[in-house]
């Protein structure tokens, strides 16, 4: 039988070395953060203006981020049981959000190949490498469920007139070759380490209607994203907030695939800002949008990737294990509350 995560608390928790280096991803995180002159004037003029913007409409888009990485994490979830994985759901949050804080502190997507070394320890194979190469299907199946979901998109924004549409057939091939490897792959069995990979697809064609949960997760994920970046172009007086979000959506994942910097720092806030310039908004404005967006989403990342840590985190005993994580949660409990109350209580009275 498949172990859950849960059950490994003992020998296959985080060490020591490796909640040291998530210690050190969010203080790399925070020093980049908190250096915004090292990023140039017309930053600066971009930071300075995120002071106009409405704290509760902020708020939104940080809650809907944290939605989109949980719907994610679920997702993930969602592939791995149907795989003949067992995972939690705490876990898997867990699993997923370590990932998202080495992508904000890594390039080139580490973040990925973090999640994927995780996931793997919820497969019972008798060798590491099936193991992990059956979670590397799931990744490329989760994949083409996000491609189905932001053709979807895609479609909506050429719908408004904001995108053209030629971006479907990219998507779109990638889907069609998702379903073709379903078809084919369902009667047959992996004979080789390397054929796992396609057990994520097998079990993809033998269970349609379990695998629509896995596209239900996805969709959910990129609704929560697009409600979060249309939040943040409400808090900045941006018109016409949707039609925004539908170009940014998109234009950010496509950007993200090759990641040159660590959590696709100016990468994603120029991107950001691009596609709010293409909508008649400002230079500054457009930046203090993209800014916005990507102190949201690593702050997202540093909540739930820090959590997760410190749940996969190995401890003397369980009675240190839950104080540690009681005293962290109660912490963040109190800084939440206080920033909300600071920048949307006092300013409603």
């Amino acid at each position: 039988m498949a172990m859950d995560l849960s059950e490994l608390r003992l020998d296959s928790r985080l060490g020591r070395r490796a909640l040291a280096l998530a210690g050190l991803a969010v203080a790399i995180v925070l020093v980049v953060a908190a250096t915004p002159q090292l990023l140039g004037p017309e930053v600066r003029h971009a930071i300075d203006g995120l002071e106009r913007a409405q704290p509760a409409w902020l708020w939104l888009a940080a809650v809907s981020f944290v939605g989109a990485l949980l719907c994610n994490a679920w997702a993930w979830r969602t592939t791995i049981l149907l795989c003949g994985g067992r995972i939690g759901w705490v876990n898997s949050v867990a699993a997923y959000g370590i990932g998202s804080l080495a992508n904000s502190a890594m390039p080139a997507r580490v973040g990925d190949a973090v999640r994927i070394g995780l996931f793997s320890r919820a497969f019972d194979a008798e060798e590491r490498r099936e193991r992990l190469w059956t979670t590397g299907g799931v990744f490329s199946a989760i994949g083409a469920a996000r491609a189905l979901c932001l053709g979807a998109l895609v479609v909506v924004a050429a719908a408004l007139g904001a995108l053209p549409m030629w971006p479907v057939l990219g998507l779109g091939g990638l889907v069609v070759a998702a379903l073709v490897a379903a078809f084919f792959a369902r009667r047959r069995r992996a004979e080789r380490a390397v054929a796992h990979v396609l057990d994520a697809y097998r079990a993809l064609g033998c269970s349609p209607a379990r695998g629509a949960r896995t596209v239900a997760w996805v969709a959910l994920a990129t609704a929560a994203r697009l409600a979060g970046v249309a939040a943040i172009a409400s808090a900045l007086g941006v018109g016409s907030p949707f039609v925004a979000a539908v170009i940014i959506v998109p234009a950010l994942d496509v950007a993200g695939i090759v990641p040159l910097t660590p959590g696709n720092l100016g990468i994603s806030s120029g991107t950001m800002a691009v596609a709010l310039q293409s909508r008649g908004v400002g230079m500054t404005e457009a930046l203090t949008a993209g800014i916005a967006l990507h102190a949201l989403e690593t702050a997202a990342s540093i909540v739930i990737g820090g959590a997760g840590a410190l749940w996969l985190a190995r401890f003397r005993s369980p009675a240190m294990r839950r104080r540690v994580v009681a005293l962290a949660g109660a912490t963040t409990s109190i800084v939440l509350a206080y920033a909300f109350t600071a920048t949307v209580l006092v300013e409603l009275v």
